[in-house]
This record gives structure tokens, sequence and C-alpha cells, in this order.
């Protein structure tokens, strides 16, 4: 199966069984924001074939959805809308894999916006500013835009952290790494669930892992 294959399958709200968590999937213009393609219209099949009654397919969703909405780290203006989706699959009880859910929320919380590089980097800056000069766009424009849905990225990443912290005990390593590492995204958070952190260090057995709690710890102070 590719991609395309893969969002035909779930264009259907009628794809997948009923789950609360899509509620509000189709009342969303995607075509109105973006992903790491263009308009985020693949982003909808996607999110439903998250809760398939096939894991292959949930794990293909997985896999998609990081290359549309965290495509090498990067995240888009669709990403600060499929959050809040996120969340509410995460504490469905007709999810049939939450951990695929948090694992995918824990990625998104370490993404950083297009052309954030440019500012603080002035050679950065002025070759985008060419290169998208000559695309009729303004690098000033799509950095504004960026710090925007960052900011609502944030905002909405703040209200999944409490539905995150259970799977800082996941069997799977990766899991535990890209809770803790979105934890310290959120000096404040990771200040207030200090305790929690250092209770995982304790007894986390991969090295990885552990080097990462310290860090997140030690900024933590």
């Amino acid at each position: 199966m590719n991609l395309e294959e893969l969002v035909t399958l779930y264009e259907s709200p009628g794809s997948v069984p009923p789950n609360r968590g899509l509620d509000g999937l189709a009342k969303f213009d995607w075509s109105s924001v973006s992903d790491a393609y263009g308009p985020a219209t693949k982003v909808p099949a996607l999110i439903r074939a998250l809760v398939s009654t096939e894991p292959t397919h949930r794990d293909f969703a997985v896999q998609a959805l990081c290359q549309h909405i965290y495509h090498q780290g990067t995240v888009y203006s669709a990403t600060a809308k499929v959050v809040p989706v996120l969340h509410e699959l995460l504490i469905s009880e007709a999810t049939p894999d939450q951990t695929l859910i948090a694992f995918l929320l824990a990625l998104v919380a370490d993404g950083t916006a297009p052309f954030q590089r440019c500012e603080d980097d002035a050679d950065e800056a002025a070759r985008w500013r060419e290169i998208l000069q000559k695309q009729n766009r303004s690098l000033d424009e799509e950095m504004a835009e960026g710090q925007r849905f960052m900011a609502e990225l944030r905002a909405n990443l703040l209200e999944t952290f409490s539905d995150l912290y259970p799977y800082l005990r996941d069997p799977n390593f990766e899991v535990r790494h890209a809770i803790v590492v979105a934890i310290g995204n959120f000096p404040d958070i990771a200040r207030r669930v200090r305790p929690d952190l250092e209770a995982a260090l304790e007894r986390e057995e991969d090295q990885y892992v552990r080097e990462v709690l310290r860090n997140v710890i030690e900024r933590a102070n």
C-alpha cells in the first residue's frame, strides 16, 4: 500500500469505527492550513487511519503524519490544528493504540517552525530572503506566520501533558524518550513534575533515556 491508497481508504468518516476523538475532524477546513507539502487535505484521512482496526495501517499513518506535520523536525500551521484532535484520541477509550498517539504528540512538541533558524543566523536569513524573493514571498512574513502557529501549537500542547505523563512508564524506550524530550521543551512543566522525572530516572534502564532525563531535571532547577 502507498500513501495515496491509504488516504483513499480513509477519506470517509465512516471508514473507521466511531470514536469521539474524531468528532471535530470534518468540521474544519484542512485546505486552509498547510503541512510539509502544501494544503493539509490528506491529514484528515491519515488521522482516521490512526484508529483503524488494521495495525499496519495505523503504523503507516503515524509514519505518514510525521512526514506531513513533523517533516524532519519542522512543524506547520496544520500541526497546531492536529494537536487537539490527537489529544481527544489519546483520551478516548475507543482508540486502539493510544501509545502511537502519545508518541506522535511528543514528537510534535519537539518541532520547530520553518525558517526559525533565520531568527538567529543572519547568513541563513539572507540566503532564504533571496530564495523567497524569487518566489514572490517574504521571509519576514513567513517567519511571522511561523511564530503565530508556534504559539498556537504550544498552547494546544500544554493541554495534553497531564495525559502524557503515564507514558514515562511505557515499555518502549523510544516512547519514554520522546515524552521526556517533550517535557523538556516546557521548562515550567518540567519544574512542576520534577519529582515524577526523578522517579522515572530511578527506574530507567535505558542509558540514552537516562541521559535525557538527567539533562531535563538539571534544567528544571
